[in-house]
């Protein structure tokens, strides 16, 4: 008996889908509901984890802040920072920048010199217009020198009215002239003219004496000063019309003041009779007087004034005083 076939038609199967969470308003989100409370979770937990990595990255971030600055304490500057070079790090990478940009540093070494040799320049200029002033005052004075001799000429102006003042006021009984040297870094000295006399000679006698000064050659020049001193009074053309000398080595009693002056000046020495009152305008050139005083430099006579004896040159003074006279 044949048995029946039946036919069965496919039965088509479909998965049941989960039922979608309901939605309540009136349950908000809880602490309890935060990812970091939950268990393992779905995609939605993913999200909620990848909220943690801040967290993280800032905690490491502070490490390598604290890193860096211990680093960066164990940083130097590049040696041509004064010049401009800004590079700062660790010693062996700057001095791997030194050797490296050696042409930065030689831009930068001329950049900053350039305002030092303007500066140079400008000094040196200056020096070099005060030299050649002092080169011309030097020829000047060696000139002077040559053409004059070790003098100076005292201008006593209107002697006659000089004498009148003197007569009346003391503070016109003595004139000072300008202090000059003897020679080119020599002795510094000044003359001093009483127009109405002084000591035993006042109100008889024209008196000059000189004086010793503290000078800017006192180092280097010979003490006590041994050089004799000749007065001249000169004429309309220049000529002398009457000298006297004083010879400094043969008198002792003006010893002190030819020593190295301690103050401004030493004391002076000199004539109180240098010219008699009574015949001053016979000596005038138009009513002036004119005084050469001449400081003589032999070096044969400062080095016999070592040897000789003052006392034994009295005799000797005076009869040169009585030729003189």
């Amino acid at each position: 008996m044949d048995t029946p076939i039946l036919k069965v038609s496919p039965i088509m199967v479909q998965p049941v889908g989960q039922p979608k969470p309901t939605k309540t308003v009136s349950n908000p989100p809880t602490p309890l509901d935060s990812p970091f409370l939950s268990g393992p979770r779905t995609k939605s937990s993913t999200r909620s984890m990848e909220v943690s990595i801040p967290i993280h990255v800032e905690h490491q971030s502070s490490e390598v802040v604290s890193q860096k600055g211990k680093m960066m304490n164990n940083w130097v500057d590049c040696p041509f920072k004064e010049h401009g070079c800004h590079k700062k790090g660790e010693k062996t990478e700057v001095k791997r920048h030194v050797r490296d940009d050696r042409n930065l540093h030689l831009v930068l070494l001329c950049q900053s010199l350039n305002p030092i040799r303007s500066k140079i320049n400008i000094q040196q200029s200056a020096y070099v217009d005060k030299y050649v002033g002092m080169l011309q005052y030097m020829e000047l004075a060696e000139s002077s020198f040559e053409k004059y001799g070790s003098q100076h000429t005292f201008h006593i102006p209107k002697i006659g009215l000089a004498v009148v003042k003197a007569t009346k006021n003391k503070s016109h009984r003595s004139i000072y002239s300008q202090p000059f040297y003897s020679h080119g870094y020599g002795y510094k000295m000044m003359a001093i003219a009483a127009p109405y006399g002084d000591g035993i000679a006042f109100r008889e006698y024209f008196s000059i004496f000189v004086c010793l000064m503290k000078g800017e050659w006192d180092e280097i020049v010979e003490w006590p000063f041994r050089c004799d001193v000749t007065f001249s009074v000169l004429s309309d053309e220049k000529k002398e019309l009457y000298s006297k000398t004083i010879y400094v080595n043969k008198m002792p009693e003006i010893h002190e003041f030819l020593e190295k002056p301690e103050g401004l000046r030493n004391g002076t020495f000199g004539f109180q009779n240098f010219l008699p009152l009574a015949a001053i305008n016979e000596f005038a050139a138009d009513g002036d007087v004119f005084i050469q005083i001449k400081v003589l430099l032999s070096h044969e006579k400062l080095f016999q004034a070592k040897e000789i004896d003052s006392m034994e040159c009295q005799g000797d003074v005076m009869k040169i005083n009585n030729e003189s006279q």
